[in-house]
């Protein structure tokens, strides 16, 4: 570790105008939206919010917009990165080159290894936690950390423990955050440069919390090609922000961007998204003031103030079950009887909040991704399908800007680790230095794709009706290139379909061959050539997949 070109003041002095301009836009109106949507979430670090001690109880009387934001988090989890089905794949911009044999191969292969890492570290649990405080608080933030165990480790952050700021192309590519620690935890993370007062602290097993500061941004020591962590594309450093030394833990890089921070929406230039919550905002609490009236107006009907007959006087006191004591004289006699008696309109409050209700629910999209359960039983396969492709379109936006803040560096950042540690497989020669291309073929993804398959079929139907009249047609369509956009569209593995060499080649061999002799066979499954890892220091991988 080198930490003496480590400007300390300016990591402080930039953390603290970062969450000033947080402060200034989003906290009041995250506070809100934690409270009626995620009553568990939020941590305002630098406020004196205290870790482990959020507060558990909810202050709703009704829980439908938590109920909604479960949906759809929920639903983007199944639909955008089931563990159960493929989500991703990777091609190349060539396309000519992605169709060979070797490249299919090295590709599926690649694919596969990366499918392993992502199911045996914690990304689906993670990633799970990350739709929730997108579709709440429209920014989300997750960091990717190496592991010695399953190489890539996943860290969802919560609003109020980060700050962003963001490039002149608009992306995010500068994080801040306070960080919660036991002196235990930073003695195990930083065994050699944990400062002796945390040492003694961790030794003695005190209860308490240490503040770090971790600063994420574009190192303006960069150096292309260098090796030593300070001088790699970003900058990354751990201070103590407690104690007159600000001592510093860790100074090092990275060679991506370790942090994903999607947002939902972004208007101009804000550095923060805007979500479905804050559309739905008003809404709930609405629904929130109406059912309690109707809880009080139920309980004044059934439980209304009374008069009860007393020698002394009081202010009247029109709680649903109270008791107000007043002059007999004055009621004429009368022992007990009710101050007023309340007719509340129960069947008007209720068809407000099932208008509200409904209304939240549309805002999170519930009706889309609940569309399957809720279909007509009368309705086909097909039609299912294709209502399924008109509702995603609704998500369109929303998916692309995912690709573009979430996925795509998700991938690189995971193939770069891969390939730095040796798991990539060597590639064909021909394939060194080739743009890799990362596509999506997830739930989602292939609804917004049902239109082209659709066009194909329909396509191929009215050929198949023509054809009998006028055969010629059959030479009007490409087939083979048919059956390529259905296999892409649809995410099936490429190794289904033969390469452009191998189909050629047995149409060659069919063409000479007398009529009625079998095809030529596959070769064994043994005798395919496979890529082979490559030895260490021996790689010529193509380029981490680009957008």
């Amino acid at each position: 570790m080198n930490t003496v070109s480590v400007d300390v003041a300016h990591y402080v002095r930039r953390l603290s105008v970062l969450e000033g301009e947080r402060k200034r836009g989003w906290e009041s109106h995250w506070r809100a939206l934690s409270r009626h949507f995620l009553p568990r979430r939020a941590r305002f670090l630098d406020s004196g919010a205290r870790t482990n001690e959020g507060d558990a109880r909810n202050y709703l009387q009704d829980g439908i917009g938590i109920m909604a934001l479960r949906i759809l988090a929920n639903g983007m989890q199944s639909g955008l990165t089931s563990p159960a089905r493929p989500w991703f794949s990777l091609t190349l911009r060539d396309q000519d080159l992605a169709k060979t044999g070797e490249a299919k191969l090295w590709l599926h292969d690649t694919y596969g290894k990366m499918m392993s890492v992502f199911a045996k570290s914690n990304f689906y649990d993670q990633i799970h936690i990350l739709y929730s405080e997108l579709a709440c608080f429209g920014t989300a933030a997750v960091i990717i950390e190496e592991d010695a165990r399953t190489l890539v480790r996943f860290r969802t952050l919560t609003v109020g423990e980060y700050s962003l700021d963001a490039g002149a192309d608009g992306r995010v590519d500068t994080l801040y955050r306070r960080i919660r620690m036991t002196p235990r935890q930073v003695l195990q993370a930083w065994p050699e440069s944990c400062p002796d007062v945390v040492r003694h602290k961790a030794e003695s097993d005190a209860a308490e919390w240490v503040t770090l500061l971790h600063a994420v941004e574009p190192n303006g020591a960069f150096r292309r090609g260098s090796m030593r962590g300070i001088e790699r594309p970003w900058r990354s450093v751990y201070v103590m922000l407690e104690g007159a030394g600000r001592e510093v833990l860790e100074d090092g890089g990275c060679y991506e961007f370790p942090a994903l921070c999607p947002r939902w929406m972004v208007t101009a230039s804000d550095i923060y998204g805007a979500s479905p919550a804050m559309d739905a905002l008003g809404d709930c609490r609405q629904l929130q003031k109406i059912t309690e009236d109707a809880r009080l107006a139920l309980e004044l009907e059934v439980r209304p103030p009374l008069l009860v007959s007393a020698p002394t006087d009081a202010r009247l006191n029109i709680s649903p079950g109270a008791v107000n004591r007043v002059y007999a004289a004055t009621q004429g006699g009368a022992t007990v009887t009710p101050l007023y008696q309340a007719r509340a309109n129960l069947q008007g409050a209720e068809r407000t909040r099932a208008e509200l209700r409904e209304q939240i629910q549309r805002h999170f999209h519930n009706d889309l991704f609940l569309m399957i359960s809720e279909a007509d039983k009368r309705m086909t396969a097909t039609e299912v399908a294709e209502r399924n492709g008109e509702k995603m379109l609704m998500l369109g936006p929303v998916l692309d800007r995912l690709r573009s803040e979430l996925f795509q560096p998700l991938i690189e950042r995971v193939y770069g680790m891969m390939d730095r540690a040796g798991m990539i497989a060597r590639p064909p020669d021909y394939l060194a230095g080739r743009d890799l291309k990362v596509e999506f073929i997830s739930i989602l993804a292939q609804a917004q794709k049902q239109a082209g398959i659709t066009a194909i079929s329909r396509l191929a139907a009215f050929a198949a009706q023509v054809m009998p009249m006028y055969p010629e047609i059959v030479d009007k369509i490409n087939f083979d290139e048919a059956l390529d956009l259905w296999a892409d569209m649809e995410g099936a593995p490429p190794s289904l379909l033969r390469s452009d060499e191998e189909l050629e080649a047995r149409r060659v061999l069919r063409r000479v061959r007398p009529q009625g002799n079998d095809s030529p066979a596959d070769p064994a499954p043994g005798n395919k050539d496979s890529p082979a890892d490559p030895a260490p220091g021996n790689r010529a991988s193509p380029a981490a997949p680009a957008s």
